[in-house]
């Protein structure tokens, strides 16, 4: 039964060989392959499914995986899946007792009573079917084409599963016996160099071959071991600049030992390259072949034993004379390379075989070999027959007698199989790699560690992309360290939200901030497997900070409203300002536009340091007054570099200061106050903190003008109390006096309207008519016109010069006010009364300065008023101070006297009164 199920011998010969090649038979079972049959059941409908491999030497057919069957194996004589095997696509026997093949079968006539099959064959690159992924039902049945296309593909999805743990096996295998290699190569001297070819480790072998313990040279150059005329030569220099340009740098010469004796060695000088492909120093492998050398008849036997593994090895192994042309290849190479025998090659040009690069990197490779080092490399290359393949070759040399490079050894490694799946991980770890490395948000993966108690106190890192590298400041070196190595002060609730999240599996989304990076980020974590968690770092610092800007408008809006205080309003607008923007000073000041110069009240300083309130010249911290004073706003991210404050960046220092905002507010095209923010540090203003804090400016702008609004009202009101209870004894003063000089009735009636207009107008310039600039003369004369009855009631002389809108129309009512009481009680009351109005100008203190006299003389007996009325008070302390002005009244007996004494500038600024 078993010869009849079973194809050729010779098919199952390499089907055995292939199958151990797998080391797959008798292993536990596996997710992968556990998915794959569910898969196939799930998909096709059907209640069983299985991966069965063919095992000839027990006799058996074994199950990778299998579902719905409860079974690991069976007798290979009730295999169905044995004529699977000899199928080129899936195998499909409706009713397997209609089939004479499988009506008699155990499966069909007992046990599982199975009626229907379906198997698609598990075949190798090279053709060898191993086994099959079949599905079975209890009933007839039959699949549809996209059943059989799914079964198909799980086939394929087998085998690249196979193929792939093959290759993991092999590598950690290599990776075991490369290390237990080097352990025991005692006859190699193995040594690894840095760039600069100083030693970095050393072989026991070396320490055997050549003498010097590693201890002793290590941190030693290579040159120690090479001869004096080879280290004159630059033999070791070459050496390694071969190993660089063509991979490896090979050599056969004498050299050194500690003792200072010689012997005849061959080496192989390599480049050492890190994980990431970057070449880190070299790998020089040596062998002391004195011996051999000396013994002729030795090397002959070896050279032939050497001929005879050529002959038996399973890889293209060729000879090429000095022309590359072919002078021998073995029987395994004439197998691989599909000829029929030698001379099909015989005598071709080697170098013709290949295409493209591949041709390129064959001919260096020739011409290094020739030159006594060996070429190595990879290429693609088809077979007599038109196959293609992949090749890993290396060229090196056979020497004559002499020591010379007469014939050249190639040999050629079909790896297509290998390549292909390299490739596949290769590129997969590509994508992920490309993903990983280039995404914005920081990433991190990291393994708790716990005591012995099986507590969390530490975690270390696994992977950081560079994401999260600029994010935390951490370099992507940081990598297998603990993040208490590299960050001792961590708040320990985060290691314990990563250790509870790797506990539960359950993840979670919290938020922290770096103090250092001025950086909020949302961290979103997940358990990647037992001990590993893995968090993703989104940056939501400019989200924070906008939300914070808009808390502090609010808060700015809440505190001005309900206060009316100037000093409390400048306040708290310097302590939002500076809160919110992390700063060093903030306020509020006043300035004056000549002098250049701000008042800074309290203001606003962060914590540990001196406030700066008082006076301050803008001229001693910079040049940028001049775009103030035009509206501008200064912005200077380090005052160290910018030409405008670099001169004066050390007493901007003194006060901390290394970046500035400063907003200008302006008053009818007047620099009258400025909101500044300033930092101890270097820093780049964003527009959305400029507009902050030009919105901080504006509302605290607001608040002072509506107290300054108010307290003008107020004083409107009180004024105009004052002026409706003087109305009608001014009237009547002015009614008196008119009287007192009429020559008849419609003369006096023309006067006194004409007086009445005049008290009208003055009246309006309480009520906000405006004044313009004008000569002073004309602004006196002008005040007084309501009381001149006669040409010689007033004397008014003085220098001419300008006097500014606001000056005018201050000065319009001091003299109003005065020329008011002198009509009630003055000199204006009488028909004698006279009045002087005389100014004069003087330098002082290289400024110029006007003294203006009031007097009056001719009037009644002055007696000094027994408390300061409101008229008084409205011309010291409120009409006169608005130009600078100081006002002195004096009571003598002979008439009132009053002085006014201003700064000139002050009596011809141009500002425009307010409304």
């Amino acid at each position: 039964m078993r010869g009849k199920i079973d194809g050729g011998e010779q098919v199952k010969a390499r089907r055995d060989v292939v199958l151990a090649a797998y080391d797959i038979l008798d292993t536990p079972g596996e997710a992968e392959f556990d998915d794959i049959v569910r898969v196939a059941s799930e998909t096709c409908g059907m209640p069983v499914s299985l991966i069965s491999l063919l095992d000839r030497d027990r006799d058996r057919q074994w199950f990778k995986a299998e579902t719905g069957f409860g079974q690991s194996e069976t007798p290979l004589s009730q295999s169905i899946c044995a004529y699977t095997v000899r199928q080129d696509d899936v195998f499909e026997i409706e009713d397997l007792r209609l089939d004479t093949r499988t009506a008699n079968n155990p499966l069909v006539t007992g046990g599982p009573q199975v009626r229907f099959y379906a198997g698609a064959p598990l075949r190798t690159a090279d053709g060898v079917a191993l086994g099959a992924l079949c599905v079975l039902d209890t009933k007839p049945n039959k699949l549809t084409a996209s059943q059989a296309f799914v079964l198909r593909t799980l086939a394929h999805q087998v085998m690249t599963t196979l193929e792939l743990r093959r290759s993991l096996r092999m590598r950690r295998e290599g990776d075991r016996r490369n290390k237990a290699i080097l352990e025991s190569a005692v006859d190699y001297a193995i040594v690894s160099l840095d760039l600069d070819g100083m030693v970095t480790s050393w072989s026991p072998g070396a320490e055997q071959i050549l003498g010097w313990d590693e201890a002793e040279m290590c941190g030693k150059p290579a040159h120690v071991f090479f001869t004096e005329e080879d280290v004159a030569c630059g033999v070791p220099e070459r050496e390694m600049g071969a190993a660089l340009l063509h991979g490896r740098g090979a050599d056969e010469r004498w050299h050194v030992r500690k003792d200072g004796s010689r012997f005849w060695a061959n080496g192989e000088m390599m480049p050492l390259r890190d994980e990431d492909g970057r070449h880190e120093g070299f790998i020089k492998v040596l062998r002391d072949r004195t011996a051999q050398r000396n013994a002729a008849a030795k090397e002959q036997a070896d050279a032939a034993f050497m001929r005879g593994v050529l002959s038996s090895s399973a890889d293209c192994i060729k000879v090429l004379d000095p022309d590359a042309r072919l002078t021998f290849m073995n029987e395994g190479g004439l197998a691989v390379m599909e000829a029929d025998d030698f001379n099909q090659v015989k005598g071709c040009d080697w170098i013709r075989f290949w295409q493209g690069q591949a041709q390129a990197d064959a001919k260096a490779a020739f011409w290094t070999a020739l030159a006594g080092g060996t070429g190595h490399f990879q290429g693609p290359a088809e077979t007599l027959k038109g196959k293609a393949k992949w090749w890993d070759v290396q060229v090196t040399p056979i020497r004559g007698p002499d020591g010379r490079p007469e014939r050249l050894l190639v040999v050629s490694r079909d790896v297509t199989a290998q390549r292909a799946s390299e490739q596949r991980i290769v590129e997969s770890e590509q994508r992920w790699r490309g993903l990983f490395e280039g995404m914005q948000e920081g990433f991190f993966s990291g393994e708790i560690i716990r005591d012995a108690d099986g507590r969390v106190f530490d975690y270390r890192f696994v992977e950081i992309n560079p994401a999260f590298a600029a994010q935390s400041g951490l370099k992507v070196e940081t990598v297998g360290r603990t993040v208490r190595e590299v960050i001792p002060g961590i708040p320990g609730w985060v290691i314990e939200t990563y250790a509870r999240v790797v506990d539960t599996g359950v993840p979670e989304v919290f938020e922290i901030t770096v103090p250092e990076l001025m950086r909020t980020f949302e961290v979103r974590a997940y358990r990647e497997s037992e001990n590993r968690f893995a968090a993703m770092f989104i940056d939501v610092s400019e989200r924070r900070r906008a939300d914070a800007r808009r808390a502090a408008l609010a808060e700015l809006g809440d505190r001005l409203r309900n206060t009316g205080d100037r000093t409390e309003i400048a306040r708290v607008a310097a302590e939002i300002l500076g809160r919110t923007l992390g700063l060093s000073h903030a306020g509020y000041g006043d300035v004056d536009h000549d002098r250049e110069t701000i008042a800074v009240g309290e203001g606003w300083s962060a914590p540990g340091i001196p406030g700066i309130g008082g006076l301050h010249g803008f001229r001693d911290y910079g040049t940028y007054i001049d775009g103030l004073k035009n509206g501008h706003a200064v912005i200077i991210d380090d005052v160290t570099e910018d030409p405008r404050t670099a001169r004066d960046a050390e007493a901007l220092a003194g006060i901390h200061v290394r970046s500035l905002l400063n907003l200008p507010l302006m008053e009818h095209g007047r620099f009258v106050a400025l909101l500044f923010a300033l930092k101890a540090e270097p820093y780049a203003w964003k527009p959305e903190e400029v507009s902050f804090a030009s919105n901080i400016a504006d509302r605290t702008r607001a608040a002072l003008a509506r107290i300054e609004a108010e307290e003008r009202q107020r004083t409107l009101n009180l004024e105009l109390g004052h002026r409706m209870k003087n109305m009608l004894a001014m009237v009547q003063a002015i009614a008196t006096q008119t009287m007192r000089n009429a020559t008849d009735v419609n003369t006096a009636k023309d006067v006194l309207a004409g007086r009445l207009i005049a008290l009208g107008n003055s009246h309006d310039l309480l009520l906000g008519g405006e004044v313009c600039a004008a000569p002073i003369g004309s602004v006196i004369r002008g005040a007084l016109r309501t009381h001149q009855d006669n040409p010689g009631r007033f004397v008014v002389e003085g220098p001419t010069f300008t006097v500014g809108p606001k000056a005018a129309m201050s000065l319009s009512l001091i003299l109003h006010e005065l020329a008011t009481n002198a009509a009630k009680y003055g000199a204006l009351s009488t028909a004698e009364g006279k009045i002087s109005v005389a100014w004069e100008v003087r330098q002082e203190a290289d400024e110029p300065y006007c003294a203006l006299r009031w007097s009056e003389e001719g009037g009644p007996s002055v007696e000094p008023p027994k408390r300061t009325g409101f008229g008084t008070r409205l011309i010291g302390r409120g009409l006169a101070g608005s130009f600078g002005g100081e006002v002195d009244l004096s009571y003598p007996v002979t008439g009132v006297v009053c002085t006014i004494d201003a700064p000139l500038r002050g009596l011809q600024a141009e500002d425009t009164p307010p409304p």
